[in-house]
């Protein structure tokens, strides 16, 4: 499932079958080689790279009691002058600057200039040896030009994409330029280049139509900011000049870095700075939802709808968080909603398809995916979701396919590698789907599912111990893992160690009492330790949970057969036959039940039943135990 963010929320947040959230990389590269060309002619990416990224900070910026505040990137426009975005610097105290690749950090001694309305400021940081970086024309850029973002956002060491010009706009705050080149997290208040190496514009996000758009604000005004600039001014102190839209463009920054906690602090501010922010409760209930507070997250898209009645991405994640809450039919009504209002939302199909197939749609799932990938070609989640519907329906060549373009489009998507296994597992190729679990658990180490699903194709080739292994590492990552606890019961039975499977299938009946595989599976653990009253008991509990397998019904049977009640075994032994009609097992049972009770002919034809079903199976030890029991009986054997 996929949620539509807002400013710095970038990425997509897409629910699948595994109900874990990913984020999307940013494609950025860092360079660093010696520069030799001019900056006034047309350089290399390197070469720029290498000249912004020397020129380029990180901010910190912390209140009066030492506590960060905010932070950002920035850039040398002057020896001891940095450049950067005002909401970064809003309400802060003090400040430090930090260089790429260096460990020093440098005091902010304060601003020489200001302006809100265009949300830029000029800090000085005395540093020695830097190379400021030139301002170019503005004016002269052009639709489809190549431009080049740096940054020094928190926890990257240097940061630098590349992108064109695809518009400008006006009446936001004066004039902003629109490019492709991504902002990393933390990177707004970086230059934005030319191809010449010159600054064209500081980095900086906006909202527009309800998506996140990189905007350069012009470097024109950072000129007309630097001749304005005079004596250095002590930071400005306490909250009393900070706007609701600076608290949303904060709380926002804090969001790429995962500090949701602080972020909910900041819309928060924001939200009773402006009570009618439509965003802002839209974006507090997207970081609600990342810390699992569904119930508050669906009140922040109700107002948020409340406030602007079209919201249909508001619309969209409400329904993700009603769908976390299993609240899957009211989640397909938002998304319904959502995709009236905004046909090609390819997310809240994505979303939709997902709602269907938690409540066995998968027809009408796969259909919303069909729709999503339409809209949206390199959708790799939807492939995955999909993947996983043509699955259910044991589709699974088909469910390959899926994953395999999922693959292509991410090829580190561990959750892809490991359902692609899942469908290799259930065609028998459990080779190879160990080798695709091996992929997934090298991308995400603390996969438990991957690791429980190897376990699975261990077992599947009679690697039992090896399977133990896996089961015991799920086990340590997810200690309630109840599929795990009888998978590994199932592998120690198969090894002999009926005690210790016994343990297993207790510790998984006590997370799951109606997983009626572990009760049948625990019986025939003391079935084999010839404890046939708690084994009967056993099966009582897997019949009455709707374990209706002709299996229970003739391991039940065998079970009063050894306690000598032979009458109830039959019974038993006619349920199995009932719902099994070709069960040569259940005939030899019952006729040696019924040869028990000196019912012979009964007994006769129930054995010669028991072998035709052998030899048309072609069950040849099966074939022989009739036969000698036919001879033990003294029965003979009528073609």
């Amino acid at each position: 499932m996929s949620i539509q963010l807002r400013k710095s929320y970038k990425g997509i947040l897409s629910m699948t079958h595994q109900n874990k959230p990913l984020w999307l990389p940013l494609a950025t590269f860092m360079v660093l080689l010696f520069c030799t060309t001019s900056i006034t002619c047309a350089q290399t990416a390197p070469d720029i790279a290498e000249k912004a990224l020397a020129a380029t900070v990180y901010l910190e910026m912390q209140d009066s009691n030492g506590k960060i505040l905010g932070f950002g990137s920035g850039f040398f426009v002057k020896p001891n002058l940095i450049a950067t975005n005002y909401h970064v610097i809003a309400g802060a105290a003090s400040g430090t600057a930090k260089l790429v690749g260096k460990r020093n950090t440098y005091e902010i001694e304060g601003f020489t200039a200001t302006s809100t309305y265009d949300d830029l400021v000029l800090l000085k940081v005395s540093v020695p040896g830097i190379n400021p970086l030139p301002l170019g024309n503005s004016d002269a850029v052009k639709i489809g030009e190549t431009v080049y973002v740096a940054g020094n956002p928190k926890g990257l060491e240097g940061t630098f994409s590349d992108g064109i010009i695809s518009g400008r706009h006006g009446g936001y705050a004066k004039e902003r330029i629109q490019m492709t080149a991504p902002i990393s997290p933390g990177s707004s208040g970086g230059p934005v280049l030319n191809k010449k190496g010159e600054v064209i514009g500081v980095s900086y996000i906006i909202v527009e139509d309800r998506q996140n758009r990189n905007f350069a604000i012009p470097s024109l005004y950072l000129k007309t900011l630097l001749a304005l600039s005079g004596t250095v001014t002590p930071l400005p102190q306490g909250n009393h000049s900070i706007s609701a839209e600076t608290y949303f463009a904060r709380g926002n920054t804090k969001a790429d870095l995962g500090q949701h906690f602080a972020v909910i602090k900041d819309f928060d501010k924001a939200i009773q700075l402006e009570p009618d922010y439509a965003e802002a409760y839209y974006n507090r209930g997207l970081a609600k939802y990342y810390l699992g507070q569904y119930v508050a997250a669906i009140k922040d898209y109700d107002k948020a709808i409340q406030l602007e009645p079209d919201y249909a991405e508001a619309y969209s994640n409400r329904g993700l968080a009603k769908a976390e809450l299993g609240q899957y039919v009211a989640a397909i009504r938002d998304y319904d909603k959502a995709v009236q209002l905004k046909p090609n939302l390819a997310e809240a199909y994505n979303n939709r398809g997902v709602a269907k197939g938690k409540l066995h749609q998968y027809l009408a799932a796969i259909r919303d995916y069909d729709k999503a990938i339409q809209l949206k070609p390199d959708y790799a989640e939807a492939y995955l979701n999909r993947g996983v519907a043509k699955g259910k329906l044991r589709q699974y060549l088909a469910a390959i396919k899926d994953y395999d373009e999922g693959l292509q489009l991410e090829p580190n998507y561990a959750e892809v590698y490991i359902n692609r296994g899942v469908a290799k597992a259930e065609l028998g190729q459990y080779v190879a789907a160990i080798k695709d679990y091996d992929e997934g658990l090298q991308l995400k180490p603390d996969l438990a599912e991957a690791y429980y699903n190897r376990g699975l194709a261990k077992a599947g080739l009679e690697r039992y111990s090896a399977a133990i292994s896996d089961y015991n590492k799920a086990i340590q990552l997810e200690p309630n893992y109840a599929e795990a606890y009888f998978n590994r019961g199932v592998a120690k039975a198969e090894l002999g160690q009926y005690v210790a499977a016994i343990r297993d299938y207790d510790k998984a009946v006590q997370l799951k009492p109606n997983l009626a595989e572990a009760y049948y599976n625990r019986g025939l653990a003391k079935d084999h330790l010839g404890q046939y009253l708690a084994a009967i008991s056993d099966y009582d509990k897997a019949i009455r949970l709707e374990l209706n397998y002709a299996d229970v019904y003739i391991n039940r049977g065998a079970a009063k057969a050894e306690l000598g009640q032979y009458v109830a075994a039959i019974k038993d032994f006619d349920k199995a036959i009932q719902l099994k009609p070709d069960y040569a097992k259940a005939y030899s049972n019952r006729g040696a039940a019924k040869a028990s009770l000196n019912r012979t002919s009964e007994a006769k034809q129930d054995f010669q039943t028991a072998l035709r079903l052998a030899e048309k199976a072609d069950d040849e030890s099966l074939k022989t135990q009739i036969e000698e029991v036919l001879r033990y009986f003294r029965l003979t054997i009528v073609d």
